[in-house]
C-alpha cells in the first residue's frame, strides 16, 4: 500500500529535485510563460476573494468577511501546484538546491528574476482583462480595490519586509505541504490551510499585491505612482518574501533533513 504523504526527509529531497529541474531550465521563454500563468492564477484568485467578501464587511462582520475571502484565495496556489506554474514566492525554495550545490547561484538569480517579471506581467494582464470584462463595474468592488491598494502602498519599507516575511513562511509551507502529499486531496488541503491563514492575517504577498495595486491604478491613476510602488512596496515585499521562503525555510530544511 502506497503512502499518502512523504516524511520530512523525503519532502526535502522533493524540494531539491524541484529546484534542480526549475533552476536549470535553459528555455527562458518557458520560465517566463510559467511565471505569467502563475501571475494570472493569483490575480484570478484575488478577484474571487474580493467578489466573495465585498459586502460582508459592511453588512455583517469584518473578521468573517476576511475569512470568506481568505477561503477563496488559496485556489490560486492550487492552480499553480497542479499545473506546475511558477510563483516567485514558491520558487524562492530553489535556494535549497543552491545550498546542496545542485544549482548555481547565477541560475537561481536568473530563475527568480524571470519568474518575478512573468508574475508581474500575468497580474497586470489579468487586471486589464478583468477591467474590460466589466468585473470592476460595481462601486463596492471599486471601493474595496482602491482602499486595499492604497493601504498596501501606505506601508513603510520595514513593514513590507516584516509582513512579507510572515507571508511566505505560510505560502512556501503551502507548497511544501502540497509536495509532501501523494494524492490530490492532500495537495488541496496542503495549499488551503497555510494560504488561508496568510490572507486572513493580511500579510503581504508580492504577486497578489501586483494585481490589487495595478487594478487600483487602472481605476484611479492619480493615486498610484508605479515608480514609487516598485521602490517602496514591491522591492521590500519581495525581500521579505525571499527572506522566509528563500533563506529561513531552506536553511531549516538543509540543516534538519538534508543528507549528503
Amino acid at each position: 500500500m502506497s503512502k499518502s504523504f512523504l516524511n520530512p526527509s523525503e519532502t526535502t529531497s522533493a524540494v531539491i529535485a524541484m529546484g534542480i529541474s526549475r533552476g536549470n531550465e535553459k528555455n527562458i521563454f518557458k520560465t517566463l510563460i510559467s511565471g505569467f500563468v502563475a501571475g494570472m492564477f493569483i490575480a484570478l484568485a484575488g478577484i474571487g476573494q474580493i467578489t466573495a467578501s465585498q459586502t460582508l464587511a459592511q453588512t455583517f462582520d469584518v473578521g468573517f468577511s476576511k475569512f470568506i475571502g481568505a477561503s477563496i484565495f488559496p485556489i490560486g496556489l492550487m492552480l499553480c501546484v497542479f499545473t506546475g506554474a511558477s510563483l516567485f514566492t514558491g520558487n524562492s525554495l530553489l535556494t535549497l538546491s543552491f545550498l546542496t550545490k545542485d544549482l548555481k547561484f547565477s541560475n537561481l538569480v536568473k530563475n527568480l528574476t524571470i519568474v518575478w517579471i512573468g508574475n508581474f506581467l500575468g497580474s497586470i494582464f489579468t487586471a486589464y482583462v478583468a477591467f474590460y470584462a466589466g468585473i470592476f463595474k460595481s462601486p463596492i468592488i471599486q471601493k474595496v480595490i482602491l482602499d486595499t491598494g492604497i493601504s498596501k502602498i501606505s506601508l513603510s519599507f520595514s513593514e513590507c519586509i516584516a509582513s512579507g516575511f510572515f507571508c511566505n513562511i505560510l505560502v512556501a509551507m503551502g507548497v511544501i505541504m502540497a509536495m509532501c502529499s501523494t494524492d490530490a486531496t492532500g495537495k488541496f488541503l496542503g495549499c488551503w490551510f497555510p494560504v488561508m491563514l496568510f490572507v486572513l492575517c493580511g500579510y503581504q504577498h508580492v504577486v497578489a499585491n501586483m494585481f490589487i495595486i495595478y487594478a487600483g491604478k487602472i481605476l484611479s491613476p492619480e493615486n498610484f505612482s508605479m515608480l514609487d510602488i516598485f521602490i517602496k512596496h514591491f522591492l521590500p515585499t519581495s525581500i521579505g518574501n525571499f527572506l522566509s521562503g528563500g533563506v529561513f525555510l531552506p536553511l531549516f530544511l538543509y540543516f534538519s533533513y538534508y543528507k549528503k
